[in-house]
Order: C-alpha cells, then structure tokens, then sequence
C-alpha cells in the first residue's frame, strides 16, 4: 500500500517524488496510509460519479429546454395562424357589396347575419366604420347603434391607422370592448370605398384556451405581449383553477420582450432560470419567441412560463438520484475499504505485536491466522522465520558452550604456552650471555613446543661443539704459526698443508654459514608461530620470549656472517701459503697439518662456555709428532 512497497527502496523516478513529498508520520502508518487512499479514491469516484451526474443532467436540461424552446415556437405559430385566421375572415367578409350602403340597420343586420352564420365564433362584433373628413363614425355595428361616433370608443384606432391598400387588413393591440371583453380588432376596406372599413373584434378567449403553456407543465402558461410590454394574452383566463389574469396589464419584465423581439438567428430563446414576483411567485422558466403581426405597426412576443422545479423537476430527481448514487458508490467503497483496511491494520498491527515479542525474546509467541492472502503467508514466513531462529539460538547455545570449552582449552594451553615460553626464554638468554651448557627440556605436551626445544637443543649442541673446536683450533693455529716461524722448511710443508687446509676450511665454512642461516630462518619461523598464536590468543604475551629468540637469530646471523669473513679470509690465506709454498717447499708439509685442525674455523664461535674443550692439537718444531716428525705416523688429537 505505501509508496515505498514496490521497488526495492529505490530513489528514483514517480516513487521517489512521492516519498519525498510525503511526511514520515503517514508513511510510518498504513492504516492512516489507507484512509487517505481510500479518501482519494472515494474523492475521484465522486468527482466521477458527479461530473457524469452533472453533464447527464446538463444534456437533459438542454433536452427539455429545447422542447420548452419547441414549445414557445409552437405557441408563436398558433397565435400567428390565429391572426392570418381571422385576417382573411376579415377580408373576405369586407367584400359584400351591401357594406357600400348608407341604410344602416340594414346594414347592421347583415353584419349580425353574417357573425353568427359566416364567422368564427370567438368574433364577438362587427362594425362598420366610416373614417370620412368629419371624422371617425360607426355607420353600422352588432353592438353599437348607427351613426355613432368613434371618438371615446375603443374602435377610433381604426381611423388612426393608415392602409396601403385596399386589400390591406389592420390590425390592432388587445383591448377591452364596452362589454368588458377583452378583444383584438381586424380591419379592412370594404370594396368599393375609399374610407370605409369593416372592423372585426374577435375575443381572445378562444386562443387563450388553445394555448398549452399549463398543458406543458403544471403550473405553467402562456403570455402574448406587445412590444411595450402589455399583456395582450393570458392563458390563464381560460384556466378556471387560475385567479391571475395579467390581460391588458404591463408585464413585469421588459427585458425578456426585448430579448424575443429581437431575436433574429433563432426561432425561440429560453431563460431557464428566472426570479420576478410581478410575473410569478416562485423560480421560473420562459421560453419565448416572436409573432410577426402583418398589418400591425409592432410584432408581438409569445412568452411561455413553467415553474423551474416542475419544468425541470425530471431533472432536479435525476441529479438527486445521481448524486445519491455516487455518494452511496463511495459510501459502501468507503466502507468495504474500511473493513478491509480494518482489518488488514489489525493483522499487520497484530503480527507487530508478536514480532515485538520475538525481538523481545520471547519465541514461544503463537502465530497464526486463519487468512490465506499475503497477510496469512507473511504470518507464516513470521512462524517459519520464529522456528529458525529458535533452531539457531539452540545452535548457537550449544556452539557457546563448545566455545566455551575450547576456550578454557585455549586458556589452559595458553597458560601451559606462556610458562614454557618463559621457561625458553631464560634458557634462550643464558645462552646468549654466553652459557652454550643450557638445554630445553621437552615435555611431550605439546607438539610445537617440544620441537622447537629439539631443534633448539640440536643447534646449541652443534654451536657448543663448534665453539669448542674454534677455540682450541684458535690456540693451536697460534702454536703452529710460532713453529712456522721458526723453520722455513716447515712452513713450507705447512704451508702446503694449511692451503688445503684452508681450502677445505672454507668449505666447511660455507657449509656452517648455510647451517647457520637455516638455523636462523628456523627461529624466525619459530617467532613467526609465536607472533601468530599471540595473535590467536590476544591473553598471552610472548614479547620477551619473542625478543630473546630474534636476538638469538640475530647472533646466528652474525655468526654465519662471521663464518663467511673467516671464509673469505681463509681464502686469502690459502692463496699466500700457495705462493709461500711455492717458495717455501719446507713450510707445506707443517701447513697441510695446519689446514686439517682449522677446517671448522667458519663455523665457530667465540667467547662461549662449553662443557669440554674440543681440542685440536697442532704441533710444531723437529720433536712434534706432526709431520715429518718422530709421531708423524700417529693421528692428530682432538
């Protein structure tokens, strides 16, 4: 559900805008996560619902206005057809020639003939009138007698009108007879005049009922007005059930006379929403449209009513039934999300609950569900993900102990390490003061240690002997050189003697520089495994074992460097005891012997105490046992 499920944790693109935007609280909640996304889409199902109420709604207004348009163009076409109706009546009844007579109840009886068997019935009277230069008169009339004279009668406005022709028909605004009837007058010439004309007052109560404002909508009607806003026609005097007749009064809103009147492109208009107290008492439509009245010096407007709540009541209930549609969509979409984000929260806060356990310690935790979704499997990767960490802290319960007793294992040979290396190190530093007697003593407790004794101890053995050979070859080589140099002769033949001697000796030499070195790389190997089990066993200190070993190596290491000067040296001194042999034939003999009691010369050490003294005796002068002497045949001690 939150913006951060579905990659990964990655920053980029839409996802990351998102989480950017969001605040950490709501991401932090998924039940507040989706409430807002149940609120946005509750939002967008009724932006929808509403936008598709609305534009059902607009298309349905525009249906029923353009049938109240329809209608008020009807309406126009019945009152036109009404007046073309009673024009012709008119201009045919001006044809009789009896209307040129001057017998005026004559006259007037064929008028009252003619009304009631040749007009229609809504005529209510017929007049004769006669606009000569004395002015206005009725010469004959169905309502009025002979002769009466026009003026102050509502017929004068024939003799203010001007015809065009004789076959041209008047015809004049609404007005009110002497009767009360509200009438609309038709005028033509009678043929054969010049100033006479025969008037047709027709009442308008036919056309009114004819009208089908209220038949549209209840409550409704229809109006014709002039063009200075007076009523000429109301449906609502025919309406028995209707007490409001405007007929002859000013209607209350000019604008929308104006608005019909001046229509040009469009047959009808409709206003469909209208607040005039003087026209209704309540919210209004009005369709309108104009009448073209011929022979009149103004057109007429037709202007259809209907109260906006019953015209557009079908509407008004269809948005309702829309509005409540979509609100109960997005109510029972909220509650369905409801219920489920409800539940869903409570699983998820549930299975957090226990995972608090768990990270708490607390791994007997049950967890289960009965839900099969996502919910249920995670329950179940909780459960597994429970057992295996049950399993392993028994593991590692057990790998602690194990630990543990490896550790006092580890300790113990630490300890048993650190007393023997401190047991090698005292004797280490007695032999390098000088002490070759001392020995290590394995124990066979530890394989290491016992070896590195072994070693240890067949090196210093090796460095005793040599040592003591040194020493006594040392006194001896001291000896022969006196006896050299008192007789050249036997410096000739020790000379001869000591050049392969020498030779030898610096073999030897070489051969204890390698032994030597070895032995050196063997305790720096052997200080390299204590650096490494002091590394392994951070409680144990082999520092000063360490420093005694390398300074052991390191006098080794002189000592390897000293075998090879006395080699070099040895070399030098063959090369001169060569060329004294060469000379001195009586020198070789003595030198040979020589050369045989310094052959470990390279190798030795000096100033070293040794437990005996390897000697090697070397004599000189005419009574030694050495060559040439009486003892010659006897072998050299050691």
């Amino acid at each position: 559900m939150s913006s951060e499920d579905g990659d990964g944790g990655g920053g980029g693109g839409l996802m990351g805008v998102v989480r950017t935007v969001v605040p950490d609280f709501v991401r932090k909640r998924f039940a507040l996560k989706f409430l807002i996304v149940l609120l946005v889409m509750g939002l967008a199902i009724g932006a929808v619902g509403l936008v598709g109420t609305q534009q059902f709604v607009d298309h349905t207004r525009d249906q029923v206005e353009s049938e109240y348009r329809g209608l008020a163009t009807q309406e126009s076409n019945l009152v036109a057809q009404w007046l073309e109706s009673n024009r012709l009546s008119t201009r045919l009844a001006s044809g009789d020639p009896v209307y040129r007579g001057s017998d005026g109840d004559k006259m007037s009886q064929t008028l009252r003939n003619r009304q009631g068997s040749q007009m229609p019935s809504d005529v209510t009277n017929m007049h004769l009138v006669d606009t000569g230069p004395g002015g206005g008169n009725i010469v004959a009339s169905t309502a009025v007698g002979p002769n009466t004279d026009t003026a102050g009668t509502p017929q004068k406005w024939v003799t203010e009108r001007s015809f065009s022709s004789t076959a041209d028909v008047q015809i004049s605004s609404a007005y009110q007879t002497s009767s009360g009837v509200p009438v609309v007058g038709f005028a033509s010439n009678v043929n054969g005049t010049n100033a006479r004309y025969l008037l047709v007052e027709v009442a308008i109560t036919d056309i009114n009922g004819r009208l089908q404002g209220e038949d549209r909508a209840e409550g409704g009607f229809t109006t014709v007005v002039n063009a200075s806003g007076t009523v000429l026609m109301d449906e609502r005097r025919s309406l028995p059930e209707m007490d409001t007749d405007l007929t002859l009064e000013q209607y209350g809103d000019n604008q929308i006379v104006e608005d019909a009147l001046g229509l040009t492109q469009e047959p009808s208009g409709v206003d469909p929403s209208k607040t005039n107290s003087q026209v209704m008492s309540e919210e209004y439509a009005v369709g309108y449209a104009p009448v073209l009245v011929p022979g009149s010096s103004e057109d007429w407007a037709v202007l259809v009513h209907a109260p906006t709540d019953v015209l557009f009541g079908d509407v008004q209930q269809v948005q309702q039934l829309g509005m409540f549609a979509t609100g109960g969509a997005v109510l029972v979409m909220l509650l369905i999300g409801a219920a489920l984000g409800y539940n869903t929260s409570s699983s998820i806060d549930r299975l957090k609950g226990k995972a608090q356990e768990m990270e708490e310690g607390n791994l007997d935790v049950d967890i289960e569900s009965g839900r099969i979704d996502s919910i249920g499997q995670l329950y179940g990767g909780f459960a597994s993900m429970r057992d295996s960490l049950r399993e392993q802290i028994d593991e590692a319960e057990r790998a602690r102990k194990e630990a543990e007793v490896s550790r006092a294992e580890a300790m113990e040979l630490s300890n048993y390490l650190q007393s023997k290396a401190e047991a090698y190190s005292e004797t280490m530093q007695a032999c390098a003061r000088g002490d070759l007697t001392q020995r290590m003593e394995p124990e066979g407790e530890n394989e290491a240690m016992d070896q590195i004794a072994k070693d240890f101890n067949e090196m210093l053995t090796e460095l005793e002997m040599t040592t003591g050979q040194l020493k006594t070859f040392a006194e001896e080589v001291e000896e022969s050189g006196e006896s050299v140099q008192q007789s050249a002769e036997t410096v000739r033949d020790a000379s001869e003697q000591v050049a392969d001697s020498i030779q030898k000796i610096s073999d030897d030499a070489y051969d204890q520089k390698e032994r030597l070195q070895n032995i050196s790389q063997e305790m720096d190997g052997v200080a390299a495994q204590l650096e490494e089990f002091a590394a392994d066993n951070p409680n144990v200190d082999f520092g000063d074992s360490l420093d005694s070993i390398r300074e052991v190596a390191s006098m080794i290491e002189q000592a390897a460097d000293l075998a090879e000067d006395t080699m070099s040296e040895s070399e030098n001194v063959a090369g001169a005891a060569e060329e004294q042999a060469a000379e001195l034939n009586e020198v070789s003999s003595r030198a040979e012997e020589l050369t045989r009691y310094a052959q470990y010369l390279g190798d030795g050490l000096g100033n070293f105490e040794t437990e005996e003294e390897h000697e090697f005796v070397f004599q000189t002068g005419a009574g030694s046992p050495g060559p040439g002497g009486p003892d010659a045949d006897e072998p050299a001690e050691e």
